[in-house]
Order: C-alpha cells, then sequence, then structure tokens
C-alpha cells in the first residue's frame, strides 16, 4: 500500500512491514540519546562560561564607577569629552 502527500510524491507506508513496531522505540532512543547528550553539552558551556560571565559582570561594574568618579572630579571635562565623541560620530555618519 503506497500512501501519497502529492500525486507526484509517493510516501511509502511502512507500518505493515516486519519489525515495524521495532523502529519506533529504536527512533525515540536515538532521539533521547542526542537530547541528553545536548543538555550535557550546554551544562558544560555553561559551567565553564559562568566564571567568565561573573568576572565581565565585576569589571563592567568597576569601569561604571570609576567613570562615575571621574565625572563627578572634572564635570567639564566630561561634558567636553561626550561633545567631541558626539561630533566625531555625527561626522562619520553623515
Amino acid at each position: 500500500m503506497i500512501l501519497s502527500n502529492t500525486p507526484n510524491s509517493p510516501v511509502p507506508d511502512t507500518s505493515l512491514l516486519p519489525d515495524s513496531e521495532r523502529i519506533a522505540p529504536v527512533a525515540a532512543d536515538t532521539i533521547d540519546k542526542a537530547v541528553q547528550g545536548a543538555h550535557k553539552a550546554v551544562d558544560r558551556f555553561a559551567d565553564t562560561a559562568a566564571p567568565t560571565v561573573r568576572q565581565l559582570a565585576q569589571t563592567g561594574d568597576a569601569w561604571t564607577a570609576s567613570c562615575r568618579a571621574t565625572v563627578r572630579e572634572q564635570p567639564l571635562m566630561a561634558l567636553l569629552a561626550a561633545f567631541a565623541v558626539g561630533a566625531l560620530v555625527g561626522r562619520i555618519t553623515r
């Protein structure tokens, strides 16, 4: 028996073939193993990346604190630097 999605592409019906009842559990086991492998890979990556992410967060916090301190100490210089960067970006984007 042949089932068809469209008239030009017949799809064989394998439900009546011998051993067809064993194909589904084997496929399910294969998919389960692939999913477990993917989960393990993601977990390993997350465990490896976590310290780096924490370090970058601390570095970002330190830079933010440093910039705030600099702006408080020299507000005019910060204003002039912001103006210069804005003018440069404006010129580049024209």
